[in-house]
C-alpha cells in the first residue's frame, strides 16, 4: 500500500512554459475487421484469376483504399487515390522484364549479361518511383504525404542490394560450378549494412506536405539483431538437426528389422519431412522477431517538426500470432488469410503511438508534392522487393 507521505514526496510534473504547446499521445487504430475485408479480398481473387492477372491492378487499389480508410489517427482516417492503370502498366513491365530475365541465358550469354545489366540499372530507379507513387497518393486530412528522395539517393541505396541479389544467379549462368560462382555469395554478408541503407534512404525522405521527416539511425544498428536472428536461427537448426537425426536412426532401425537391406532409403524418406517442418518452424520463428526489431528500430527513429514516433512492438506476442495465424491459414486451405492480415495489422498499429507538441490539426499544412506515375510501383510490387515504410 502507498503510504500518505510517499504520495506528498511525489514532485508534480512541470506545466509547460506559456505560448509551448503541450505534448500529447496519439495512437493509431484499425476500424476494419476480418470479416469486412474477406469479402474483399474473394472478389479480388476471384477476379484476379478470372481476368488473368489484370485486375491485380484494380485489386491492390481496392485493398490499399480499404486499410488506409480504416486506419485512424486523432479522429481522421487515411485515403488512397492511386489510378488502378497506371499500376497495370507497372504490372505489365514487371512480367516483360521477368520473361526476358528468365529466358535471356537460354538465347546467348551476350543477351542474357545485357538483360540483367538493364536490370540492374532500371530497378533503383523503379523502387523509387514505388515509394513516389504510394506515398504522393496516400492522403491524410486532405495533405499528401511524399517522397523526396533523389535518383542519385536511389541508386546509392538499392544498387548495392541488387547486385546482391542478381550478381550470382548471372555468374551461376555464366561460369557454373566455378569459385567466382560460389565466391559471389559471399556478398549477402553485408546485407544487414545494405537494408540499413535502404531503409534510412527511405525514412529520411519521408514528407507529409512540406513537412520533411528526420531519421537518426545509423545503418550499422541493424547488425545486431540480424547477428542474434543468425544464432537462433543456428542454435535452433542444431536442434532440428538432433531431432532429425534421432528420427532417422529410428527409421534406419525399423527398416532394417523388418526388411534388412533398404533401411538407408527408409531412412532418408523418414526424416525428410521433419527436416523441411524445423526449417519452416525456425523461418517461422526467426521471421517475427527481425520484423519486431527492425521496425521498432525505424520507426522510433523516425520523427517529423513536432511529432516523434514510437513503436512498441514486442517479440512473443507477434510470434504467437504470426503462428497462429500460419496454423488457422493452412488448417483452413488459404482462406483464413484475409483474417490473418487484418489480425497482424492491428496489432502493428496498436502497438505505434505520436507523441505530438500541439494540435494535429494546425500540423497538417503546406503543399503536396507534385504526383508521379505508377510504372515503377507495379514492378516493384510484383518482384517482391521490401518497399515497407
Amino acid at each position: 500500500m502507498i503510504e500518505q507521505a510517499d504520495l506528498l514526496a511525489v514532485p508534480e510534473q512541470a506545466a509547460p512554459p506559456v505560448g509551448e504547446p503541450s505534448a500529447t499521445t496519439q495512437r493509431l487504430h484499425f476500424t476494419g475487421s476480418g470479416k469486412e475485408y474477406f469479402r474483399i479480398w474473394i472478389v479480388n481473387l476471384t477476379l484476379t484469376i478470372a481476368t488473368l492477372g489484370i485486375y491485380s491492378a484494380w485489386a491492390k487499389v481496392r485493398r490499399l483504399q480499404y486499410f488506409d480508410r480504416n486506419t485512424i489517427l486523432a479522429g481522421a482516417s487515411f485515403d488512397f487515390c492511386g489510378n488502378p492503370r497506371a499500376i497495370l502498366k507497372g504490372r505489365l513491365l514487371a512480367v516483360a522484364l521477368l520473361t526476358l530475365y528468365h529466358y535471356a541465358f537460354g538465347f546467348s550469354r551476350v543477351f542474357g549479361v545485357v538483360v540483367a545489366s538493364a536490370l540492374v540499372l532500371a530497378l533503383p530507379f523503379l523502387m523509387r518511383g514505388a515509394l513516389r507513387f504510394r506515398l504522393t497518393n496516400t492522403r491524410y486530412r486532405g495533405l499528401a504525404l511524399g517522397f523526396t528522395g533523389s535518383t542519385l539517393g536511389a541508386y546509392v541505396a538499392n544498387l548495392p542490394p541488387v547486385i546482391t541479389f542478381l550478381l550470382p544467379g548471372v555468374l551461376v549462368a555464366l561460369y557454373p560450378f566455378t569459385a567466382w560462382a560460389a565466391i559471389s555469395f559471399l556478398l549477402y554478408l553485408g546485407w544487414p549494412l545494405m537494408h540499413g541503407a535502404m531503409k534510412g534512404y527511405q525514412h529520411r525522405h519521408l514528407a507529409y506536405g512540406d513537412q520533411q521527416a528526420s531519421y537518426t539511425l545509423s545503418a550499422w544498428r541493424f547488425m545486431r539483431p540480424y547477428l542474434l536472428a543468425l544464432l537462433l536461427f543456428m542454435l535452433g537448426g542444431v536442434v532440428v538437426g538432433i531431432a532429425v537425426g534421432i528420427v532417422a536412426a529410428v527409421a534406419a532401425a525399423l527398416g532394417g528389422l523388418g526388411q534388412g537391406g533398404n533401411s538407408a532409403s527408409q531412412a532418408v524418406m523418414f526424416s525428410l519431412l521433419p527436416a523441411l517442418v524445423g526449417l519452416y518452424v525456425l523461418f517461422l520463428l526467426v521471421g517475427p522477431y527481425m520484423q519486431v526489431r527492425l521496425a521498432n528500430l525505424t520507426w522510433s527513429n523516425t520523427a517529423f517538426p513536432r511529432i516523434r514516433i514510437r513503436s512498441t512492438l514486442k517479440v512473443w506476442p507477434f510470434m504467437r500470432l504470426q503462428v497462429a495465424n500460419t496454423i488457422l491459414t493452412l488448417l483452413t486451405l488459404g482462406l483464413y488469410r484475409p483474417f490473418a492480415v487484418v489480425r497482424v495489422y492491428q496489432y502493428r498499429l496498436a502497438q505505434v503511438e505520436l507523441e505530438v507538441d500541439g494540435d494535429i490539426e494546425q500540423i497538417a499544412a503546406g503543399a503536396a508534392p507534385r504526383p508521379v506515375g505508377a510504372a515503377g510501383d507495379g514492378a516493384a510490387d510484383f518482384l517482391g522487393v521490401d518497399l515497407s515504410w
